[in-house]
């Protein structure tokens, strides 16, 4: 079976920045995410040996769950100084390497991942996802599996539909279901105030999904039903806002995924960074 390999962009990147020193070049020009980043590549290639690759990120932070919820991710900080010129780099080192960047108007990196694992995932084709967002989770399938980076930029965990409900107590359709009932303060996705992980889980076991839940509501006593009846409206805006997409009509072909090095533009570039090994 071939191997498709989509990479979560602004989360690796993010990753790489956070886990390694300041880095910088001659000029002076911050590396160190790229470095972590190309480090994780590398690995990844090893470990996976994909036939295939695509690298999604963000582009701008306007999308359509901003038009839905005016906060949604109002409570992020800008990326630091140091970190910002490293995405253009990182295209730059992508693109000499023979490696495609997706991105999409009004749409965010998980949605391009969302729906090129939509797209291409099949017996013949199985899609890996690398990432550090547990929101990819709800995209696992028979034919899809996430590698979530867990601890600096070496230590992933890989995440199937063998193994997750084992891992988190619950499956990949429940990952929504549960979002939408204890919000996500890192997107600041509200959810129902005072639900937490553990009676989200307990609803959602019972009663199989947000429909359910709402659907069974007579029968959910005490302070619960209180916090359920209070904010109906805002798990269902969670539930909207927690749902990646994974129907954008993406134009990108399998052979545009499979391209090869162009090496003396990457070592050139390389060279300019000051990456030597």
């Amino acid at each position: 079976m071939k191997k498709l390999m989509v990479i979560d962009g602004s989360s690796l990147l993010y990753r790489a920045f956070f886990a390694l020193p300041p880095l910088q070049n001659a000029l002076g020009v911050p590396t160190n995410a790229v470095y972590g980043f190309l480090t994780m590549l590398t690995k990844l290639y090893e470990e996976i040996n994909p036939d295939y690759i695509a690298v999604a990120f963000d582009k701008g932070k306007q999308t359509f769950r901003m038009d839905i919820y005016e906060d949604y991710k109002g409570t992020r900080q800008s990326a630091p100084d140091e970190l910002r010129p490293q995405f253009s780099l990182i295209r730059e080192v992508l693109e000499s390497l023979g490696i495609i960047v997706i991105e999409e108007e009004g749409f965010e990196g998980d949605d391009i991942i969302g729906s090129l694992s939509k797209k291409w995932g099949s017996s013949d084709l199985a899609v890996h996802i690398i990432t550090g967002d547990r929101d990819n989770l709800q995209l696992v399938d028979e034919y899809t599996s996430v590698f979530l980076t867990k601890k600096g930029i070496t230590d992933m965990l890989h995440v199937t539909m063998t193994n997750m409900e084992e891992l988190y107590g619950y499956g990949p359709q429940m990952v929504i279901e549960m979002k939408s009932l204890m919000g996500d303060s890192s997107d600041n996705i509200p959810g129902v105030r005072g639900i937490g992980e553990k009676t989200a889980l307990k609803l959602v076991a019972a009663y199989g999904d947000l429909e359910g839940i709402y659907k069974h509501i007579g029968d959910i006593k005490g302070a619960v039903r209180k916090k359920l009846d209070a904010d109906k409206e805002s798990a269902y805006l969670s539930h909207q806002l927690a749902t990646i997409r994974r129907d954008i009509p993406l134009k990108s072909t399998l052979e545009e995924m499979r391209q090869p090095i162009h090496v003396e533009e990457m070592q050139s570039l390389f060279l300019r960074l000051g990456l030597q090994s």
